[in-house]
């Protein structure tokens, strides 16, 4: 009878007293629950408490020995947290600047022809804009009663020394007033001739038409040399140079070009906030249309960095306040953030400006996890809460995070 006594007692507490086991996080371990629950935080699943608490003299050694400003992560879940880490090195890179251009005419090879009298147009020999001339080449007839009376003065007073001179003020060039020693009379038609290679731009006359004195007959615009006009970031614009390299791509065909900086505008666009930066191509075969939109490439200076990779930079969040900062590996398990000053961002790497030395270890994966138990134990520690003990006060505040930091090794 006794037996069976204890026996349906055993019966009655054994499962209470599994039922009552407790399963926490091992990551939060404030947070409890039952067997195959899930962490609401970080979503792991609970453990029993058991297997969670580390004995007192390893406890007392972590306190002992923790970092100013650290946290602890239990060393048997950091893998399973998926933590990775790199080390702080100096890379050779630079900053691949990405602008969109637009191709445009040398305004240092447009030339207006103009007429210096009053006058009619008697023939034009280049009639219709888009027109290729050469140097040389017959642009228009014209005749000028002033200007014939310049050439009949010439003509009379060939010998003395400023004749030419006057008629070159009218406009001939010395082709023309070569002609017209040869012919030895007054053109009447007196020809005008393309001073230079290029492509008819602007024509504004037509064959007969009478125009004033300083009018625009055309212009020709040499095409063998384009700019480009690229409208660069007013926070990229620091990185260039002149002769800064950069290449040009052509969207529709895939060409590459390579150029370099010619020319950086002084006054920036207050609308989009860029500044026109020029480059310079060379053309000799036309293919370069202007009007043609491009992509360009700016590479500045490549120079040795400090630099980490760009992923394991955490930005704003209570740690530090709205600045840019990394999860420390301090080793044996501790973690701490730590803020640093970051330049630029370039091939997967962002560079240290301050706060990190070479060959210090910081977190580049599973740093989202840790930071959010950073937070959170820093939190709970301000409370005073029993969870991570005296270490993990001061996490979050500013000094503990400067303390944390180092700096800048050239």
């Amino acid at each position: 009878m006794r037996i069976l006594f204890f026996v349906l007692l055993l019966v009655a507490f054994v499962p209470a007293a599994i039922a009552a086991e407790d399963y926490i996080c091992p990551m939060h371990p404030h947070i409890s629950g039952e067997k195959e629950d899930t962490c609401p935080i970080c979503g792991m699943a609970l453990v029993p408490k058991a297997d969670t608490v580390p004995d007192s003299k390893n406890n007392e050694g972590h306190n002992a020995t923790a970092p100013e400003g650290a946290f602890h992560i239990d060393p048997s879940y950091i893998q399973t947290l998926g933590v990775k880490t790199a080390e702080v090195k100096h890379h050779e890179f630079g900053k691949n600047i990405r602008a969109f251009g637009k191709i445009m005419p040398n305004t240092r090879l447009e030339y207006a022809v103009d007429v210096r009298t009053k006058g009619w147009i008697v023939d034009l020999a280049t009639d219709a804009i888009g027109d290729a001339v050469k140097k040389g080449d017959l642009l228009f007839t014209y005749y000028s009663p002033d200007l014939m009376n310049a050439q009949s003065d010439f003509l009379i007073g060939s010998r003395i020394g400023n004749a030419a001179q006057r008629l070159h003020l009218y406009g001939m060039d010395n082709k023309s007033i070569e002609q017209l020693k040869v012919h030895g009379k007054v053109f009447e038609a007196t020809p005008f001739y393309a001073p230079v290679n290029g492509t008819v731009t602007m024509l504004g006359v037509r064959k007969g038409a009478y125009v004033n004195e300083g009018s625009s007959i055309l212009k020709l615009q040499d095409f063998s040399q384009v700019w480009i006009n690229t409208d660069v970031p007013l926070r990229d614009v620091q990185f260039l140079d002149i002769g800064t390299p950069a290449t040009i791509t052509i969207p529709e065909t895939g060409k590459k070009f390579e150029t370099m900086v010619d020319f950086i505008h002084p006054v920036n666009n207050p609308q989009n906030r860029t500044v026109t930066v020029r480059l310079v191509l060379d053309n000799p075969d036309g293919t370069l249309k202007p009007d043609t939109y491009v992509d360009a490439v700016f590479n500045t200076k490549v120079q040795s960095r400090l630099a980490v990779p760009s992923e394991a930079v955490l930005y704003g969040g209570s740690n530090n306040k709205g600045g840019a900062y990394v999860i420390e590996d301090a080793g044996d398990g501790y973690f701490r953030p730590v803020m640093v000053g970051t330049g630029i961002t370039a091939q997967g790497l962002t560079e240290i400006t301050s706060g990190l030395s070479h060959g210090q270890n910081i977190v580049t994966s599973g740093q989202f996890m840790l930071d959010a138990e950073s937070n959170l134990k820093g939190g709970m520690g301000a409370m005073g809460h029993d969870h991570g003990g005296d270490q993990m006060e001061g996490v979050t505040s500013q000094p503990a995070l400067q303390d944390g930091g180092q700096s800048h090794a050239h």
